[in-house]
Protein backbone atom coordinates (compact mmCIF):
# COMPACT_ATOMS: atom_id res chain seq x y z
CA UNK A 1 0.00 0.00 0.00
CA UNK A 2 1.08 3.66 -0.86
CA UNK A 3 0.62 6.51 1.01
CA UNK A 4 -1.22 9.42 -0.53
CA UNK A 5 1.45 11.26 -3.08
CA UNK A 6 2.71 14.88 -1.66
CA UNK A 7 1.12 14.71 1.75
CA UNK A 8 3.63 15.96 4.06
CA UNK A 9 3.84 15.54 7.62
CA UNK A 10 2.72 17.31 10.63
CA UNK A 11 4.65 18.30 13.84
CA UNK A 12 2.59 19.71 16.25
CA UNK A 13 4.60 21.90 19.04
CA UNK A 14 7.78 20.44 18.57
CA UNK A 15 9.16 21.89 21.89
CA UNK A 16 7.01 20.00 23.48
CA UNK A 17 7.00 16.47 21.60
CA UNK A 18 11.24 16.62 22.97
CA UNK A 19 9.79 17.45 26.48
CA UNK A 20 6.98 15.01 26.59
CA UNK A 21 9.33 12.19 24.92
CA UNK A 22 11.70 12.99 27.34
CA UNK A 23 9.49 12.64 30.32
CA UNK A 24 7.88 9.55 29.19
CA UNK A 25 10.90 7.63 28.30
CA UNK A 26 12.20 8.42 31.96
CA UNK A 27 9.30 7.89 33.27
CA UNK A 28 8.69 4.49 31.65
CA UNK A 29 12.15 3.18 31.67
CA UNK A 30 12.94 -1.04 32.77
CA UNK A 31 8.93 -1.58 32.52
CA UNK A 32 9.35 -3.21 29.41
CA UNK A 33 8.07 -0.78 26.61
CA UNK A 34 10.00 -0.88 22.98
CA UNK A 35 11.50 2.56 22.33
CA UNK A 36 14.07 1.46 20.25
CA UNK A 37 11.56 0.49 17.32
CA UNK A 38 9.81 4.20 17.44
CA UNK A 39 11.72 4.92 14.79
CA UNK A 40 11.15 1.74 12.11
CA UNK A 41 7.05 2.63 13.42
CA UNK A 42 7.11 6.02 11.91
CA UNK A 43 8.93 4.87 8.67
CA UNK A 44 6.32 2.30 7.93
CA UNK A 45 3.07 4.07 9.71
CA UNK A 46 2.96 6.79 6.50
CA UNK A 47 2.67 3.93 3.94
CA UNK A 48 -0.86 3.22 5.12
CA UNK A 49 -2.23 6.89 5.07
CA UNK A 50 -5.36 7.10 3.65
CA UNK A 51 -6.52 10.74 4.34
CA UNK A 52 -5.23 14.04 4.06
CA UNK A 53 -3.15 15.49 7.47
CA UNK A 54 -4.13 19.19 6.13
CA UNK A 55 -8.00 18.01 6.60
CA UNK A 56 -7.63 18.60 9.91
CA UNK A 57 -7.60 22.28 9.83
CA UNK A 58 -11.13 22.13 7.56
CA UNK A 59 -12.79 20.62 11.07
CA UNK A 60 -14.57 23.24 13.79
CA UNK A 61 -12.41 23.03 16.72
CA UNK A 62 -14.05 25.89 18.64
CA UNK A 63 -15.64 23.30 21.61
CA UNK A 64 -14.07 19.34 21.44
CA UNK A 65 -16.32 16.59 23.33
CA UNK A 66 -13.11 13.64 23.91
CA UNK A 67 -14.82 10.32 25.29
CA UNK A 68 -12.44 8.13 27.07
CA UNK A 69 -12.15 4.39 28.55
CA UNK A 70 -14.15 4.46 30.50
CA UNK A 71 -16.98 6.40 29.49
CA UNK A 72 -20.70 4.83 30.79
CA UNK A 73 -23.34 6.77 28.70
CA UNK A 74 -25.38 9.85 28.79
CA UNK A 75 -22.87 11.47 25.77
CA UNK A 76 -24.45 14.90 25.83
CA UNK A 77 -22.26 15.25 23.19
CA UNK A 78 -20.63 19.46 22.42
CA UNK A 79 -19.31 20.60 19.07
CA UNK A 80 -16.52 18.14 17.22
CA UNK A 81 -16.73 14.52 18.94
CA UNK A 82 -13.29 12.55 19.25
CA UNK A 83 -13.54 9.02 20.86
CA UNK A 84 -10.67 7.13 22.43
CA UNK A 85 -10.28 3.47 21.40
CA UNK A 86 -12.72 1.22 19.68
CA UNK A 87 -14.28 0.54 23.00
CA UNK A 88 -15.46 4.21 23.41
CA UNK A 89 -15.97 4.53 19.81
CA UNK A 90 -18.57 1.16 20.29
CA UNK A 91 -20.23 2.49 23.04
CA UNK A 92 -21.06 6.15 21.48
CA UNK A 93 -22.64 4.31 18.17
CA UNK A 94 -24.87 2.49 20.98
CA UNK A 95 -26.26 5.75 22.53
CA UNK A 96 -26.39 7.10 18.65
CA UNK A 97 -23.71 9.51 19.02
CA UNK A 98 -21.47 9.35 15.62
CA UNK A 99 -17.90 10.63 16.81
CA UNK A 100 -16.07 12.80 13.97
CA UNK A 101 -12.65 11.33 14.86
CA UNK A 102 -11.26 8.14 16.68
CA UNK A 103 -7.68 8.42 17.90
CA UNK A 104 -6.13 4.33 18.87
CA UNK A 105 -3.32 2.85 19.04
CA UNK A 106 -5.88 -0.44 18.03
CA UNK A 107 -5.24 -2.27 21.19
CA UNK A 108 -8.72 -1.82 22.87
CA UNK A 109 -11.56 -3.53 20.63
CA UNK A 110 -9.85 -2.29 17.40
CA UNK A 111 -11.88 -4.55 15.17
CA UNK A 112 -14.82 -1.62 16.01
CA UNK A 113 -12.92 1.10 13.74
CA UNK A 114 -13.32 -1.21 11.19
CA UNK A 115 -15.74 0.60 8.57
CA UNK A 116 -15.56 3.65 10.97
CA UNK A 117 -16.33 6.43 8.10
CA UNK A 118 -14.94 9.19 10.10
CA UNK A 119 -11.64 10.21 10.57
CA UNK A 120 -8.92 7.52 12.25
CA UNK A 121 -5.63 8.82 13.81
CA UNK A 122 -3.63 5.11 14.19
CA UNK A 123 -1.00 6.01 16.36
CA UNK A 124 2.02 3.57 15.69
CA UNK A 125 5.19 2.58 18.28
CA UNK A 126 7.80 0.29 18.51
CA UNK A 127 5.41 -2.17 20.43
CA UNK A 128 1.99 -2.31 18.23
CA UNK A 129 3.67 -3.02 15.02
CA UNK A 130 1.60 -6.33 14.46
CA UNK A 131 -1.49 -4.74 15.20
CA UNK A 132 -1.03 -1.79 13.85
CA UNK A 133 -0.26 -3.31 10.21
CA UNK A 134 -3.30 -5.52 10.68
CA UNK A 135 -5.57 -2.59 11.22
CA UNK A 136 -4.49 -0.19 9.54
CA UNK A 137 -4.91 -1.22 6.30
CA UNK A 138 -8.99 -1.62 7.14
CA UNK A 139 -9.69 1.81 7.81
CA UNK A 140 -11.44 4.02 5.51
CA UNK A 141 -9.72 7.57 6.65
CA UNK A 142 -6.77 6.99 8.19
CA UNK A 143 -3.99 9.72 9.35
CA UNK A 144 -1.12 7.64 11.15
CA UNK A 145 0.40 9.13 14.07
CA UNK A 146 4.03 8.59 15.18
CA UNK A 147 6.19 8.55 18.30
CA UNK A 148 9.59 9.98 16.48
CA UNK A 149 10.26 12.89 14.11
CA UNK A 150 7.89 12.17 10.93
CA UNK A 151 9.18 11.17 7.68
CA UNK A 152 5.65 10.95 5.49
CA UNK A 153 2.50 11.20 5.48
CA UNK A 154 1.78 11.56 9.35
CA UNK A 155 1.56 13.62 12.28
CA UNK A 156 3.45 13.88 15.27
CA UNK A 157 0.99 14.83 18.38
CA UNK A 158 3.12 15.43 21.93
CA UNK A 159 1.94 12.87 24.82
CA UNK A 160 2.15 9.57 25.46
CA UNK A 161 -1.36 8.29 25.72
CA UNK A 162 -4.54 8.12 23.38
CA UNK A 163 -6.18 10.01 25.95
CA UNK A 164 -3.71 12.97 26.41
CA UNK A 165 -2.81 13.04 22.30
CA UNK A 166 -6.30 13.49 21.63
CA UNK A 167 -6.37 15.99 24.00
CA UNK A 168 -3.13 18.09 22.67
CA UNK A 169 -4.83 17.17 19.30
CA UNK A 170 -7.75 19.66 20.17
CA UNK A 171 -5.61 22.01 22.01
CA UNK A 172 -3.44 22.91 18.92
CA UNK A 173 -5.94 22.86 16.46
CA UNK A 174 -7.10 25.93 18.48
CA UNK A 175 -10.05 24.52 20.52
CA UNK A 176 -11.15 27.15 23.33
CA UNK A 177 -13.18 24.35 25.23
CA UNK A 178 -12.11 20.75 25.13
CA UNK A 179 -15.01 18.73 27.65
CA UNK A 180 -13.26 15.34 28.36
CA UNK A 181 -15.70 12.25 29.69
CA UNK A 182 -14.26 9.58 30.88
CA UNK A 183 -10.86 10.43 32.03
CA UNK A 184 -10.50 7.97 35.45
CA UNK A 185 -6.91 7.16 36.58
CA UNK A 186 -8.60 5.21 39.42
CA UNK A 187 -10.29 2.83 37.33
CA UNK A 188 -9.03 -0.38 35.93
CA UNK A 189 -8.70 -0.16 32.36
CA UNK A 190 -7.54 -3.25 30.11
CA UNK A 191 -5.75 -4.33 33.08
CA UNK A 192 -4.15 -3.05 36.07
CA UNK A 193 -0.55 -3.52 36.17
CA UNK A 194 2.68 -1.01 37.23
CA UNK A 195 2.67 -0.07 33.20
CA UNK A 196 -0.77 1.11 32.99
CA UNK A 197 -0.85 3.03 36.17
CA UNK A 198 2.44 5.00 34.88
CA UNK A 199 0.66 5.44 31.77
CA UNK A 200 -2.22 6.84 33.40
CA UNK A 201 -0.33 9.32 35.47
CA UNK A 202 1.57 10.10 32.45
CA UNK A 203 -1.31 10.59 30.92
CA UNK A 204 -3.14 12.86 33.84
CA UNK A 205 0.27 15.32 34.27
CA UNK A 206 0.51 15.65 29.72
CA UNK A 207 -3.56 16.98 30.44
CA UNK A 208 -2.46 19.26 32.90
CA UNK A 209 0.28 20.73 30.79
CA UNK A 210 -2.29 21.21 27.90
CA UNK A 211 -4.57 23.10 30.10
CA UNK A 212 -2.06 25.61 30.45
CA UNK A 213 -3.05 26.58 26.84
CA UNK A 214 -6.91 26.26 26.89
CA UNK A 215 -10.06 25.50 28.91
CA UNK A 216 -10.50 21.51 29.69
CA UNK A 217 -12.89 19.87 31.98
CA UNK A 218 -12.69 16.76 33.34
CA UNK A 219 -15.39 14.02 34.62
CA UNK A 220 -14.40 10.47 35.30
CA UNK A 221 -17.37 9.08 33.40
Amino acid sequence: MGALSLRRSIVLDPLEFKLSRAVYMRAMSGLGLNFSNDARAAELAGDYCSSDPDQLWSLNWETVTIYMPPYMGNPNPRGLIIAVEGFTLRRLLGDGVVPDIVVTDFDYEPDNVIGFNGIVIGHAHGDNLDAYIKYAKHVHRLIPSVQVWPSNCSILIPGFTDGDRAVYLATYMGSRQIIVRGFNPDAQIKRSDEVKKTKLKLAEYFISRASRLTNISISKY
